[in-house]
């Protein structure tokens, strides 16, 4: 019975932890668009900017509110001598006094605060966009060094196992030391490049764990996705007309928009508001009340806020200039871009078409002719190691042509393809 129990056991606990086992990875693998979710989630400088919005629309609020009434008591001719003793002869008036536009200020001052808060959400979708690139970047650096790691773990599994082949064949007397020397220098090398390669690795892993920032994220994290290495080079004109859509330059027309607003905001201040009052006056001495209406509004002789108008003006146009002139450097830099890419689709299509098949064939010959003493096996090792090379080489282009399409597709914040 107790033999029984202790079977049961042992089978909840291995049943348990293999759930636990499975929940750890799950938990520990990480997707780009998981990743992406959690950094805009994460982000500090998103949540406040999210903040600065809400101020904003609050204060959109404020903006549209009319001034509030005066209230006012006035009381003459008291607690003076002779028949103004005390308050016999007193008039005690009580009036209640509005400003009244004579023009739209109010909506006017509305639509200046509702465009900060277009700017405030144009300020938003930038940071957002910064965040989700440089996730993209960094997660396509991993994957990329993750799977050059690998091929060079692959390469240094095969050449140890030529190296210990070596070694019997110079115990057996049939080759010299020096050749084990020369594939150990091989192995060496390959050993420094899988270093470097895990260095950088580690190194990119950290700024993505620290653009997610998540407490909850471990280190150890698996990343789970593929290089894109069916990319064909998008059309220089639809990608330079996407422009219109880079948020730099769309915040940039918001700017000139609150701007235009401002004018328009500043001219109605040309007109001075009217003060309108109503009240009523008690004269203690006739006992009688009296009623009286009152309005004042200043003469605009010297101060016709021109200066704030003007002022206003120049920075339309300031905007405007800005504009262009963002425009033109975007779309330099956007050129270069589309330049790189171009000789970088070449080039990597040189190397899977022309020198990567060359490279296969010679391995093989190669690998085959040592099975019959035609080529020693430093020449299969070289061979391989100019395979592997060559692959390496691929990767990385691949690699630098997605952080490319990137760099495009932050430029014109849309996909380009």
């Amino acid at each position: 019975m107790r033999r029984t129990l202790s079977v049961l056991v042992i089978a909840v606990l291995i049943t348990f932890s293999g759930e636990v086992s499975a929940q750890k990875i799950i938990a520990d693998t990480l997707t780009i668009e998981t990743a992406i979710e959690k950094a805009i989630e994460n982000n500090p400088e998103i949540q406040e900017k999210l903040k600065i919005i809400d101020a904003l629309k609050a204060g959109v609020i404020q903006s549209g509110l009319l001034p509030n009434p005066e209230f006012s008591i006035e009381a003459e001719n008291i607690l003076g001598s002779n028949e103004f003793t005390g308050f016999k002869g007193s008039e005690i008036t009580a009036s209640v006094n509005q400003e009244v536009a004579l023009t739209s200020r109010i909506s006017k001052r509305k639509k200046v605060a509702e465009l900060n808060v277009g700017l405030a959400e144009a300020d938003l979708k930038i940071k957002r966009l910064e965040v989700i690139s440089e996730i993209r970047k960094n997660f396509t650096d991993a994957l990329a060094l993750s799977e050059l790691i690998e091929k060079n773990r692959e390469l240094l599994n095969v050449s140890e196992e030529f190296v210990k082949n070596l070694e019997l064949r110079v115990k057996a007397g049939k080759i010299s030391p020096a050749e084990v020397s020369r594939a150990r220098l091989i192995l060496n090398s390959i050993e420094i490049t899988i270093s470097e390669l895990e260095t950088e690795y580690n190194t990119v892993l950290f700024n993505l764990i620290s653009i997610i920032n998540d407490p909850g994220l471990s280190a150890n994290v698996i990343l789970k996705g593929e290089l894109d290495s069916a990319i064909n080079f998008p059309s220089p004109d639809s990608v330079i007309a996407g422009l219109e859509n880079n948020l730099l330059l769309q915040k940039l027309k918001e700017e000139q928009k609150k701007q235009s607003a401002i004018v328009e905001y500043e001219e109605t201040k040309s007109i001075p508001p009217l003060n309108l009052g109503i009240g009523i006056r008690r004269i203690n001495e006739l006992s009688a009340n009296t009623f009286l209406i009152q309005t004042s509004i200043p003469i605009p002789v010297f101060d016709r806020n021109q200066g704030a108008i003007q002022q206003s003006k120049i920075e339309v146009e300031q905007k405007r200039i800005e504009y262009e002139a963002l425009k033109n450097i975007l779309k330099q830099k956007l050129n270069m871009q589309l330049s790189k890419l171009k000789i970088l689709l070449e080039t990597v299509r040189k190397i899977k078409d022309e020198s990567l098949p060359v490279a296969r064939k010679a391995y093989e010959v190669i690998k085959k002719g040592n099975e019959v003493g035609r080529f020693t096996i430093l020449d299969v090792l070289d061979a391989q190691r100019t395979l592997i090379e060559l692959q390496n080489q691929y990767l990385n282009m691949n690699r630098q042509i997605n952080k490319t399409v990137i760099t495009i597709e932050s430029f014109i914040n849309r996909k380009i393809k």
